[in-house]
């Protein structure tokens, strides 16, 4: 295990996380290089499938990296960010996938070594737990097979509703923190998450 490279897709805003790769690059910083990179937009563009599907392809981890909160270049997209992550999170502990193999988190694009940092220590950890499955306790074939099916119930209509609500509901209480953001999409997407996954997976 002490050769293991992770494999690490990462979800990057353009105007902060991406640049601050950029600049980290320009830098000459050194960091390991399991990332494969996917630019966005805003990482409130993020869809709740795409982490079910990068993990479902082959993925060992999922890295999203977007502005600071209060900085989106598009006002309030990384708080919408965090419920998209809210619900991978809810959706990989119903599969029993370790919730430490998703993570969203911040740097400005300015903050070069900053994200050096992040991607270091998260590709550290990741490698600790070893591919995906391992950590688990699940073949990881079978295991693929779920998210792959999760991915496709994440594009549910009546979900992405609920999903919806839990954004309003979270701009209207102003209440930004990950511990109520996870209740949020709980309250409103539990029924439909446990009705779609129930149904889907064998």
């Amino acid at each position: 295990m002490s050769n293991y490279q992770p494999k690490i897709l990462g979800f990057l805003c353009n105007w902060c996380c991406y640049t601050a790769a950029d600049s980290a690059g320009v830098g000459r910083y050194q960091y390991p290089p399991n990332l494969r990179v996917i630019r966005m937009m805003c990482s409130g563009r993020l869809d709740p499938s795409f982490p079910l599907e990068g993990l479902a392809q082959g993925a060992d981890a999922i890295f999203v990296g977007g502005c600071h909160p209060g900085e989106c270049h598009y006002q309030d997209g990384n708080y919408h960010a965090l419920v998209t992550a809210a619900l991978v999170h809810e959706t990989l502990a119903r599969l029993g996938v370790n919730s430490q193999r998703f993570l969203i988190e911040w740097a400005s694009a300015a903050e070069g070594s900053n994200f050096v940092k992040i991607i270091t220590q998260f590709t550290e950890h990741v490698a600790s737990l070893g591919p995906l499955g391992t950590s688990e306790g699940i073949d990881p074939t079978v295991l693929r097979k779920k998210l792959a099916l999760a991915a496709t119930t994440a594009k549910d209509r009546k979900l992405r509703m609920n999903l919806i609500k839990a954004s309003k509901e979270m701009i209207k209480k102003g209440d930004f923190s990950r511990p109520t953001i996870a209740g949020l999409v709980h309250e409103k997407c539990d029924k439909v998450l446990t009705e779609l996954i129930g149904a889907s997976l064998p």
